[in-house]
């Protein structure tokens, strides 16, 4: 839709160049000076268009190498997280099993002596 309005105003700004032109032949040099600033200031606005692409997609490069380092940083936490959770699983598991056999072995005691 950008195109075509750029076309149909370029087709229109042509035309009436045109005309006046051929109209009133005193405005050359004034329409010769609008073109050539236009022209100017279509390749600056090229220029400035091609430089700012290239500065973002610079900053999105860095942004990206950033946000994976961070991810790697983040999967490394993970795991020493797991492996520190895990352990203190493993060891809260054999502390309740040890706790369970003596209580297991206190209560057979107390069983064999009230039946003596």
């Amino acid at each position: 839709m950008e195109t075509s309005f750029k076309v149909a105003g370029s087709i229109v700004a042509a035309v009436l160049g045109l005309l006046v032109w051929n109209v009133f032949p005193e405005a050359e040099p004034i329409i010769t000076g609008v073109i050539a600033a236009a022209f100017v200031c279509y390749v600056f606005s090229i220029l400035v268009k091609v430089t700012v692409k290239q500065l973002i997609g610079d900053e999105l490069i860095e942004l990206r190498l950033q946000s994976n380092a961070t991810a790697d940083r983040l999967d490394v936490l993970d795991r020493k997280v797991t492996a520190i959770l895990r352990d203190a699983l493993e060891r809260r598991e054999a502390a309740n099993l040890r706790d369970a056999v003596r209580t297991t072995h206190k209560q057979g005691h107390v069983v064999q002596r009230r039946s003596a």
